[in-house]
């Protein structure tokens, strides 16, 4: 019997059942496509058997859903005294972006044939754009620490793309959309757009893109600091 197969089940033992391992794309958003400026929204969502999710909403009432295959199989409003089903909520965006994050850990230690002293150079000042590049971003999420006011808006993605079949790993946050493509040479592509005023895509020309073929795990280090900061920015509170 799989996952959400039972109706009567309490969210805690949906949340027990939930498990990141063997999907082969995850998703994670922070208030993406909010209807008002109170409502707020922290979705997880794994593909293996069916698409299998948890959103939790935060509205005038707070509630959680189980969906399989977008079907709402439990949802279930959220009383005063939550902390237990909000750790389990944390504890799942937290479980589902190592998971993801981790697949790729064989992939960036294989090694790139052809490099040259040219891909040294270039790599080189790819790595210090994006460490300002993301630096940029980490700051602007120290702000959370003391603006209540602010709402994170970000998502994650990664995986075997639903649409295209390629191994890709995509972030949002604030206005920089980046993404990194994972090539059967076994070298990493990244491209970051800028949707500064134009919307979520809006931006069709990436402001930063490269090969990398020598130092993937420095570059993918610097996705994963970022990645992580989101999410303990983006924990329910």
């Amino acid at each position: 019997m799989g996952l959400f197969d039972l109706f009567s089940k309490k969210p805690r033992a949906l949340f027990l059942e939930f498990s990141p391992f063997g999907s082969i794309w995850q998703v994670i958003s922070w208030n993406f496509d909010l209807k008002s400026l109170g409502e707020r929204a922290w979705t997880v969502e794994i593909h293996k058997n069916g698409i299998q999710s948890i959103h939790w909403s935060r509205k005038k009432d707070e509630e959680i859903s189980f969906l399989n295959s977008q079907k709402i199989v439990c949802r279930k409003k959220l009383s005063a005294d939550k902390n237990e089903l909000k750790e389990l909520m944390n504890l799942s965006i937290h479980g589902t972006l190592k998971t993801a994050l981790e697949s790729h850990h064989e992939f960036l230690l294989a090694p790139v044939s052809g490099a040259t002293t040219a891909d040294f150079q270039n790599e080189a000042r790819a790595l210090q754009w994006i460490q300002a590049s993301f630096g940029t971003l980490q700051r602007a999420l120290d702000q959370f620490k003391d603006r209540t006011d602010l709402i994170l808006t970000a998502a994650f993605f990664s995986g075997l793309e639903p649409e295209t079949g390629r191994k890709v790993l995509r972030v949002l946050a604030f206005n920089l959309d980046i993404f990194c493509y994972f090539l059967d040479d076994n070298s990493l592509q990244i491209a970051v757009f800028d949707d500064k005023n134009l919307g979520c895509g809006g931006a069709k020309t990436p402001t930063f893109q490269q090969i990398i073929k020598v130092t993937k795990p420095q570059i993918y280090d610097e996705i994963v600091k970022l990645v992580n900061r989101i999410a303990l920015v983006g924990e329910v509170d």
